[in-house]
Parts: structure tokens; C-alpha cells; sequence
């Protein structure tokens, strides 16, 4: 009868809307009839080729199948399973089973944003790394180009589809920068060339919003203590009368 299915897929990982070949192999059975078939998640594939050898009479013949599948970005859980058939094993064929998360690579969404502190002369630029697989990622921060910091991911989110999420914060002192500095947050995932995204410092903004607060504030403050004193004088007033 025949041994069971051994599944190999892809030396190296490709993206979503590629398609990736995985290969089923058995040996040893006889008869030569036997049937093979390709699934991915339960559902039979059509596209693969199969062969058995030795084309002529034998006492043993081995089957050798290759199945082509076009990746997702959902496939992370994915799984594709290689079923033969033959009549030694009494209606119970025999699986091998390859997962796809180790054919496939998932590029991440890089987004940057800008939030000041208000207590502080500070800024916090986020840059949030989403949707990535596998997890392998080296994030550098660039100021006007040149490395500001570079760190690896840790403590990751991950995602119900198997990708992964993982945030970087950067700290920027707003009183030792101006309007126009570009930071850049760049990723190099899995070993791929980098990506990356920028975002442009805006303090001016943010400072005359203070000041305005600040302004507004001490005209506050001098109303209040004029009505006060006028409040205290209609007292004294009354008083006397």
C-alpha cells in the first residue's frame, strides 16, 4: 500500500495574489491505480499534475503530484492537504498536510501621527505597524534622514487572520526643534528591502495655541480680580450708608 503523503511547499515565502507550488509525494503501492486529489481549507483545487512512476509494469510505483495556489493575505491559517486513494487501504485514504504560513509573507501598514503633550514642551510620534506576517521586523526612526533609533518588535497584538500589529513611539522636545523637520519611521520586514513613512514636525501650530491659552488665561484672571475689587467696594459702600 501506499506511504503516506509527504507535502513540501515553497523554498522562500511570496505575497498575496502569487501563486506558490506545493509538492505531494508516495511510494511502494500496487496496484498502479490510485487517485490523488488537492485540497485548501476543504475545497478541492484543480490546478496541479500528477505522474507516476515507472511508466511500465512494476511490483512498486511511486505518484509524484504538483499543486499550484494563489496566496491571500488571509491565508496565514491556511492549510492545503494531499489525499490518495488506493485500494489496499479499504476506502480510508491517507493525508499529508502543508501549512501555508510558511509559503506566505504579508507586508505591513505603516501609519504615522502626531500628538503634543500638553503638560510638557513635548511630542509623541507614533508610527503604527499593522497586518504583518511573520512577525520578524526591525523598525528605524530617521530625523531629516539621519537614524534617530532603531529597535526591534516586541510585544506584539495579534490579529484574528494571524497577522500581527506592534506600535513605536517616539519622544520629540518641541523646544529643540522647528516647523519642517521630517521623521520617518522605516520598516524592514522578513528581510525585504524597506518601507517607510514620514511625517512633517508642526510646533508653530501647536505653540500659538498655547500662547492663545496662555493669553487667555491671564485676561481671565485680571476680569476676575476686577470684579472682585468692585465687588468688595459696593460691599464697603453699603456698609457705611
Amino acid at each position: 500500500k501506499p506511504s503516506a503523503p509527504v507535502v513540501s511547499g515553497p523554498a522562500v515565502r511570496a505575497t498575496a495574489e502569487h501563486t506558490v507550488s506545493f509538492t505531494c509525494e508516495s511510494h511502494g503501492f500496487s496496484p498502479k491505480d490510485l487517485t490523488l486529489k488537492w485540497f485548501k481549507n476543504g475545497n478541492e483545487l484543480s490546478d496541479f499534475q500528477t505522474s507516476v512512476d515507472p511508466a511500465g509494469k512494476s511490483v512498486s510505483y511511486s505518484i509524484r503530484s504538483t499543486a499550484r495556489v494563489v496566496l491571500t493575505r488571509r491565508d496565514v491559517h491556511s492549510q492545503v492537504i494531499c489525499e490518495v486513494a488506493h485500494v489496499t487501504l479499504q476506502g480510508d485514504p491517507l493525508r499529508g498536510t502543508a501549512n501555508l504560513s510558511e509559503a506566505i509573507r504579508v507586508p505591513p501598514f505603516l501609519e504615522v501621527t502626531q500628538q503634543f503633550m500638553r503638560a510638557e514642551n513635548h511630542a509623541n510620534i507614533t508610527c503604527q505597524v499593522s497586518n504583518f506576517y511573520p512577525q520578524r521586523l526591525l523598525l528605524t526612526w530617521l530625523e531629516n534622514g539621519n537614524v534617530s533609533r532603531t529597535e526591534r518588535a516586541s510585544t506584539l497584538t495579534e490579529n484574528k487572520d494571524g497577522t500581527y500589529n506592534w506600535m513605536s513611539w517616539l519622544l520629540v522636545n518641541t523646544c529643540a526643534h522647528r516647523d519642517g523637520v521630517v521623521l520617518t519611521c522605516q520598516v524592514e520586514h522578513d528581510g525585504q528591502p524597506a518601507v517607510s513613512k514620514s511625517h512633517t514636525l508642526e510646533i508653530s501650530a501647536h505653540q500659538k495655541e498655547q500662547d492663545s491659552d496662555v493669553t487667555h488665561g491671564v485676561v481671565t484672571s485680571h476680569f476676575l480680580i476686577l470684579s472682585f475689587s468692585l465687588m468688595l467696594k459696593v460691599v464697603f459702600m453699603l456698609v457705611i450708608k
